[in-house]
């Protein structure tokens, strides 16, 4: 009889569908993870997402140049009229008709060259009667010494009395004044009569003529046409300028000046700085400036639009800048700069001299500076930018 075996059955081999059973949960546990993974990159990178995602621009690019100074010799250009040196209107002091003129425009005269003579019959009359008073007034002169003379000799006499003496006396004074009366008299209508010859105050030239022959004429006429001949004196010229004011402390007389004139291309009249006003204008700001140009020749005309050059030498010399770099506002004029980190800084300036494209700062920007060109509105105080260097 046999033995029964009481060990227990050995397990089966597992089958393929068996292991398929027991890896089926791993494999969707992963499914579910790798789906929840790309379903996170997809919103990541907003392939179903359709919102608008913030975006940081760039900053905005500005054109920028460098503020540079100005050249040190520069070359100061002032506009101005030629003047006469002397030029006055020449009136009548006798009344009268003119009986002739002797010079006419354009003539050059001497001082005291005679212009014209006047017919005045009124003054010779005058200065005839007054000549006549003055024979009368010395003939009661002598007479009133005479009977002086020989009153004293009586009252030495005791034949007159000391008061009828001294009455006499008197007399003698009072005629004595009259000559003296007389005299004045008679000094001024010759006076008066030597004015019926009208000469030249002094050498230059006729430029205008405003009387005929036959023409009344008043001494002292109110009329501001009444005027026989204008005079000017054309050599030297003069010529007023108005220097600026951040130019005047380089004016000075003695200095050398070059006069160009439009009809006269390429050619400059030497000249000279003869005196400033020493003070600004109160409402222009600018100093007065006289300058003399020989005229020898009398090529320039007097009335010509001429210009001034003046060669200076600036210790430091203003800021030159493009005229496109300026920004306008109501608290003033300003300039776009940046610093070293590309910051937008907005700096109040002084202008100085306008030269259409390009302007004169005084003040407010420093050589070297960076400063934007053409800014627009984007341009405020602290922005960021990227600055590109403006062609020249």
């Amino acid at each position: 009889m046999s033995t029964p075996d009481n060990s227990l059955p050995e397990p089966l081999p597992p089958t393929p569908s068996r292991r398929r059973l027991t890896l089926k949960p791993l494999f969707l546990l992963g499914g579910l993870i790798l789906m929840l993974v790309v379903i996170g990159l997809i919103n990541r990178f907003g392939l179903f997402n359709q919102a608008p995602r913030a975006v940081t621009a760039p900053p905005p690019a500005v054109a920028v140049i460098k503020a540079t100074p100005g050249k040190q010799d520069m070359v100061l250009v002032l506009p101005g009229t030629l003047q006469p040196l002397r030029e006055t209107q020449i009136y009548a002091r006798a009344s009268g008709y003119v009986r002739q003129w002797q010079v006419d425009i354009g003539a050059e005269v001497r001082e005291g060259q005679l212009l014209l003579t006047i017919d005045s019959p009124e003054t010779d009359q005058s200065l005839a009667h007054a000549e006549a008073a003055l024979a009368s007034a010395r003939a009661n002169l002598e007479i009133a010494g005479t009977t002086l003379r020989r009153s004293r000799e009586l009252l030495a006499r005791k034949f007159l009395s000391q008061q009828t003496v001294d009455e006499q006396a008197a007399l003698l004074d009072a005629r004595a004044a009259e000559v003296r009366a007389n005299e004045a008299d008679v000094r001024r209508y010759r006076d008066a009569q030597g004015f019926e010859q009208v000469t030249a105050p002094f050498a230059g030239r006729i430029t205008y003529r405003n009387v005929e022959k036959g023409q009344l004429v008043t001494a002292n006429s109110p009329d501001p046409n009444g005027w026989l001949y204008r005079l000017s004196a054309l050599n030297p010229l003069r010529l007023f300028i108005t220097v600026p004011q951040n130019q005047a402390r380089f004016i000075h007389a003695g200095m050398p000046v070059a006069i160009q004139l439009s009809e006269f291309p390429g050619q400059d009249f030497q000249a000279q700085v003869v005196r400033t006003a020493g003070a600004l204008d109160p409402s222009s700001k600018t100093l007065l400036t006289e300058i003399h140009i020989p005229n020898d020749a009398h090529t320039l005309a007097s009335g010509s639009y001429a210009e001034a050059h003046f060669s200076l030498h600036l210790d430091q010399p203003a800021i030159i800048l493009p005229a496109n770099t300026l920004i306008a506002r109501a608290d003033g004029t300003r300039v776009a700069t940046l610093g070293p980190d590309n910051h937008i800084h907005l700096k109040l300036v002084k202008m100085g001299r306008d030269f259409g494209t390009t302007v004169e700062i005084v003040s407010g920007v420093d050589a070297g500076e960076t400063i934007v060109t053409n800014p627009s509105d984007a341009v405020q105080e602290g922005v960021l930018v990227h600055p590109i260097q403006a062609r020249n």
